[in-house]
């Protein structure tokens, strides 16, 4: 009996010994063992394990040292080799607000003017009781110019109809909602060269509106801001949460009154007493980031700062926040309406812009002492130019703190170029806007020729790798919902190929230097997460930082990169609670219950796997 007792003894004792290098941690809310963990953590870029508690990372490293934060309580999961990573970050996608934008007909299909209005002729016929017509999607350059209300009326004559195109900017109205909003021969143009109606040679609209010109009409006729902002958001939040995202930047609410500044803030009112009410009931889902849009460039920028600041000190959480402003001082470049260094190929048009150089500094000057950063959509040359300017002036203003960034970034010269490189200023791509997407390929070389396109079209991997905070976002609504996952983004980034249509689609520009896959990572976690003054608490995983992840089928490192948008999102999770799982039976997560088994008191406080 002596001798079994003293067995007992040398093993109990020999087991303590060899507990002396495992300290048992507090116990962890999760726990996910046996994974392929990116941190994008430049000091620890991979791990197995990682553990959380509450809503904070408590352990990134080992799946044999993550036991010993697995106790009475865990749930833990085996993860079986697939890959996590940090949640999923937008730098600008108009999430919130802009479905209203795809109600209707998709006409993103048609190739041309005969298949368009064949598209409409049927969506008609298949719905006669509508009260009015919309859809977006039609191309002008494929219908082979500017469509007109007479067309459109040969098709709907007695019911309003307005149709928008591909990047939502444009809108195609026949005479009954001309009619309604009141559009006739004198009426102005807000902006021409910007915003305007397109005129028959007597001056009289024909039918589309440019650079939103057709806002007003549309407020008048269609819109309804309770219904239609949350019916908006309730959609692409479930999309971009099922995506993997975890935080998203929306740079001004799209809504009709995105030009109309009174009606812009009441809009941005609304939205914020929706998102409140959903993060006070614990369904909000996904860090809310809004922008307020400067597009009325009569609105005085101090006046404008102040108000954006009010609404900036009253909503400043890590869930819902209104952060700093956005200006959109131009059109598209397929349009002419942005502005230009030099002008159009085999013209002397420099473009327009609604919000002037000296405007756009006008803005950063009274907002950034204000703690305001201001992005801004810069697509025309001339306006990158005309940012920077701005931007550096604050600077010497005294503004050193500023993360003003340049957003879209399509046409910038290469001085311009170089200047954005040396002076460390943040960017934001949409790379799908530089794809032969919806022939935007055959747009750049009609418009630009194929020595500008070559040297000023596309060249963001110039500018993440001098080492510059780079982010790359779809813009939803300018592009289809179809394209908002990060994954999409970063094959795009990495193929400068049209995802929507990879297999028939050719890198373009052909001669551009592409994303490599770390970069591109980087430009959907950490990057982001810096320009929205974020970076200390998302985009990488790390011990502090929230418990914002996505899980993967695969990693983005391993497969080939044609097939990165393929991967599938297996869950999605922030603060530490899912958001999202897949319902996909072969994705299947392994996570076992909150449960304890005990052992000897004798061996309490040491880790030896008996915790599941």
């Amino acid at each position: 009996m002596k001798k079994i007792q003293l067995i007992l003894s040398v093993l109990v004792i020999t087991l303590l010994i060899g507990c002396k290098s495992e300290t048992k941690q507090e116990a962890a809310d999760m726990v996910f063992t046996n994974g392929n963990v990116i941190t994008v953590d430049e000091e620890q870029p991979s791990a197995e394990a990682v553990a959380i508690k509450d809503n904070k990372i408590v352990f990134v490293g080992s799946s044999e040292d993550a036991k010993a934060y697995i106790g009475e309580g865990t749930e833990t999961t085996d993860l079986a080799g697939k890959t996590m990573m940090p949640g999923f970050v937008s730098g600008h996608d108009h999430i919130i607000a802009s479905q209203w934008t795809k109600q209707g007909l998709d006409l993103n299909g048609a190739t041309n003017k005969e298949e368009t209005y064949a598209l409409i002729k049927k969506y008609v016929a298949d719905n006669p009781d509508m009260e009015y017509y919309t859809g977006m999607g039609y191309n002008k350059t494929l219908m082979g110019g500017f469509p007109t209300a007479k067309e459109l009326d040969e098709l709907i004559p007695d019911k309003v109809a307005i149709f928008l195109d591909f990047t939502i900017h444009d809108a195609w109205l026949n005479s009954e909602a001309m009619k309604a909003g009141g559009i006739t021969k004198d009426s102005p143009d807000d902006v021409p060269g910007v915003t305007y109606w397109v005129r028959d040679t007597a001056g009289t609209p024909s039918g589309v509106g440019v650079e939103l010109a057709w806002f007003p009409t549309y407020a008048k006729v269609m819109w309804n801001p309770e219904k239609m902002i949350e019916d908006s958001r309730e959609f692409l939040h479930s999309n971009a949460i099922a995506a993997g995202y975890t935080t998203m930047l929306t740079p001004g609410l799209v809504t009709p009154n995105f030009s109309n500044t009174e009606g812009m803030f009441d809009d941005l009112e609304i939205t914020m007493q929706i998102l409140t009410k959903l993060d006070n009931e614990g369904k909000l889902g996904i860090r809310s980031f809004v922008q307020p849009a400067y597009k009325d460039a009569n609105s005085d920028p101090i006046e404008f700062s102040k108000r954006v600041k009010e609404f900036a000190d009253k909503y400043n959480g890590d869930h819902l926040r209104v952060h700093g402003i956005k200006i959109h001082p131009e059109g598209t470049w397929s349009s002419g309406g942005v502005l230009m260094v030099e002008p159009w190929e085999g013209t002397d048009d420099y473009g327009a812009s609604a919000t002037s150089p000296d405007r756009m500094k006008e803005v950063l000057l009274a907002a950034n002492p204000l703690g305001l950063d201001v992005f801004t959509h810069v697509e025309g040359s001339g306006s990158v130019a005309g940012k920077i300017d701005a931007i550096l002036a604050s600077r010497e203003a005294g503004n050193t703190d500023e993360r003003n960034a340049l957003h879209h970034f399509q046409i910038a010269t290469p001085a311009d170029l170089q200047r954005t490189i040396d002076h460390n200023i943040p960017v934001n791509v949409t790379p799908i806007f530089s794809t032969d997407w919806a022939s935007q390929d055959k747009d750049y070389l009609r418009m630009l020729g194929k020595e500008r396109t070559s040297t000023h079209v596309a060249r963001y991997a110039d500018v993440i790798g001098a080492g510059n905070k780079v982010s790359i976002s779809s813009d939803i609504p300018s592009s289809p919902v179809e394209s908002v996952g990060a994954l999409t983004q970063i094959q795009t980034a990495v193929t400068f190929r049209n995802p929507l249509d990879f297999e028939n689609s050719k890198k373009f520009p052909a001669d551009a230097k592409t994303l490599t896959v770390a970069q591109a990572i980087q430009a959907v976690t950490i990057n982001p997460a810096w320009q929205i003054r974020m970076e200390d608490k998302i985009g990488s995983i790390e011990v502090g930082k929230y418990a914002d992840f996505v899980i993967l089928e695969a990693s983005p490192y391993e497969v080939d990169e044609t097939k990165i948008k393929d991967i599938k999102v297996i869950g999605t999770i922030m603060d530490g609670k899912y958001t999202y799982k897949s319902d996909d039976k072969q994705a299947v997560l392994k996570t076992h219950p909150k449960h304890f088994v005990p052992i000897p008191a004798a061996l309490k406080g040491c880790n030896h796997g008996s915790h599941l």
